[in-house]
C-alpha cells in the first residue's frame, strides 16, 4: 500500500514539473510576442548534407568465365594447403606468384611461422639500429603513439583484420622507441639469435612448395562470399540494371564455394547498385559525382560517379554508381546499407521563425546596435524548421556580380545577430 502511495506521489511530481516547463515555454512565447523584447540568434557558418539512405549491391570484375567455369576464382586441389603470399587488394601481374600450395598442414604451419619470425627479426633489427635516441622529441613520440593506437582502432572498426597484426607491431615499436629514448637500456641480441635459430629449424621442414600464379592481371582478394556469379560485371557496365533486378539481387542467397582459396578481380572499377524513389532522383543525373559512405563497415566519403539510371518502374528507378578506387576495406563490400550525399550546402542555418518578407524579398532582420536592419538572403536548402541560406548575391556567366539581380542592400554575414522573435519589426526601426 505504501508503495502505491509513493508511486502516485512520484507521478504527481513528474506531471507538475512537465506542466511548469510547458507553461514557461508558452509564457515565454507570449512574452516575446506581446512585449517589445526581442529573441535573437547568431549566424554561424555551417554545412548541411542532403543524404539518401539506401540498401544496395556491389558488383566487381570477378566473374570471368570460360565455358561454365568462373576463372576469377582460384581453385585448389583437395590434397593441398594454400597460403597466400600477397595481402588482400594487392595488385598482381599475370603469372605473378600469389600463393604456395603445401602437401601437408605441418609444412603450411611451418611456412606461416617462418614468415612471422621474419617480421619479428626485421622489427628487432630496426630497433637495434637506432642511434641518438636521446635527441628524439618525446612529445612528438607521444603523439605518434596515440596516432598508431587510433590507426589500429580504425582498422578493427573497418574489419581489416589482416592489417591488425602490423598495426599492433607499430604500436609496440613506438612504445619501445620511447623507452629507449628515455634512457631504458634494451639489448635484443639474445632474442635475435634465438629467432634465427627457430627460423633455421623451420626451414629444414619446408620442401619446395608448389607456387600458384595469377591467371591474369588484377588484384588479389582472399575472401569468397558466394556472390561472385550473382550478376555479370560486363552486363552492368554496358547495360546497367532494372529496379526489379536490384530487388532480386538483394533477395539472392550466396552460393556455397569450398574449392577456392581466393579470387583475382580484374580491375579496380566496381559498381554499386541500388533503387531510389523518383523524388530522391531529382538531384541525380548521369555523370554527376556523389559521396557515398558505408557506415556498417566504417567506410566514409568515397567518391562515386552516376553511371546509369534505369527507366521508371512504379515510383522507383535503379541507380548504378561507379567507383575506380580500391583498397582492402572496399574489396569486402557486397550487400550494404549506404548513405549517398547528393548535395552539400554551405551557408547559415536560420530558423524559419526568423524569415521575413520585405518589398518582395526574403530575408532576416538583424540587430545592429539598437537598430533593426533588413538583410536579404538566398535560400539554398529547406528543412522542416530551418533553412540553409547565404547572402543574396547573384553572378553572371563571367563570374561577376549581377547588379540587376543582387539587391542593393546590406548582406548577411557571420556573427550577425538575427531577430527570431519580436513585435512590430521593420527595417531601420530603433529599439529602445
Amino acid at each position: 500500500m505504501k508503495k502505491k502511495s509513493s508511486d502516485a506521489k512520484t507521478a504527481i511530481i513528474i506531471l507538475s514539473v512537465v506542466a511548469v516547463i510547458v507553461l514557461a515555454y508558452i509564457g515565454q512565447d507570449l512574452y516575446f510576442k506581446w512585449s517589445g523584447k526581442l529573441r535573437t540568434e547568431y549566424l554561424f557558418d555551417t554545412t548541411e548534407k542532403e543524404v539518401i539512405a539506401v540498401d544496395g549491391f556491389v558488383v566487381r570484375d570477378e566473374n570471368r568465365n570460360e565455358g561454365s567455369q568462373n576463372t576469377s576464382l582460384l581453385k585448389m586441389q583437395a590434397d593441398r594447403i594454400y597460403i597466400p603470399t600477397v595481402t588482400d587488394s594487392t595488385s598482381v601481374a599475370a603469372g605473378a606468384p600469389i600463393a604456395y600450395a603445401f602437401k601437408s598442414e605441418s609444412q603450411a604451419e611451418a611456412y606461416q611461422e617462418s614468415q612471422l619470425i621474419d617480421r619479428k627479426i626485421a622489427y628487432l633489427e630496426e630497433l637495434q639500429s637506432q642511434e641518438n635516441l636521446n635527441y628524439i622529441n618525446v612529445v612528438a613520440l607521444n603523439s605518434e603513439i596515440v596516432s598508431a593506437v587510433n590507426n589500429y582502432i580504425g582498422i578493427v572498426e573497418s574489419n581489416r583484420l589482416s592489417a591488425a597484426s602490423d598495426a599492433i607491431q607499430r604500436i609496440n615499436y613506438k612504445i619501445t622507441t620511447k623507452q629507449i629514448a628515455t634512457g631504458t637500456q634494451l639489448d635484443f641480441t639474445a632474442q635475435l639469435q634465438q629467432l634465427q635459430k627457430q627460423k633455421k629449424s623451420l626451414q629444414s621442414n619446408l620442401r619446395n612448395p608448389q607456387t600458384v600464379a595469377a591467371p591474369y592481371a588484377g588484384y588479389f582478394v582472399s575472401g569468397i562470399d558466394g556472390y561472385e556469379n550473382a550478376v555479370s560485371f560486363q552486363d552492368v557496365r554496358t547495360d546497367g540494371v532494372t529496379a526489379s533486378q536490384v530487388d532480386e539481387l538483394m533477395k539472392q542467397k550466396p552460393e556455397e564455394t569450398t574449392d577456392a582459396f581466393g579470387k583475382i578481380i580484374g580491375q579496380h572499377t566496381w559498381y554499386f547498385l541500388c533503387n531510389v524513389s523518383m523524388n530522391q532522383l531529382s538531384n541525380l543525373k548521369k555523370g554527376y559525382y556523389v559521396t557515398v559512405s558505408f557506415p556498417d563497415k566504417g567506410i566514409y566519403d568515397v567518391s562515386l560517379r552516376v553511371h546509369s539510371i534505369s527507366d521508371r518502374a512504379g515510383d522507383k528507378v535503379a541507380l548504378v554508381l561507379k567507383c575506380t578506387s580500391m583498397n582492402e576495406a572496399l574489396s569486402t563490400l557486397r550487400k550494404e546499407r549506404a548513405e549517398i550525399t547528393v548535395r552539400t550546402y554551405n551557408g547559415f542555418k536560420i530558423s524559419n521563425d526568423a524569415l521575413r518578407e520585405e518589398n518582395g524579398l526574403t530575408g532576416v532582420y538583424v540587430l545592429s546596435g539598437n537598430v533593426v536592419v533588413f538583410k536579404p538572403i538566398k535560400i539554398l536548402y529547406n528543412a522542416d524548421n530551418y533553412v540553409i541560406a547565404g547572402p543574396a548575391v547573384y553572378y553572371n556567366d563571367k563570374g561577376e556580380i549581377d547588379k540587376e539581380k543582387t539587391p542593393n542592400l546590406p548582406q548577411v554575414e557571420t556573427y550577425d545577430q538575427v531577430i527570431v522573435k519580436g513585435k512590430n519589426l521593420h527595417d531601420k526601426k530603433v529599439i529602445d
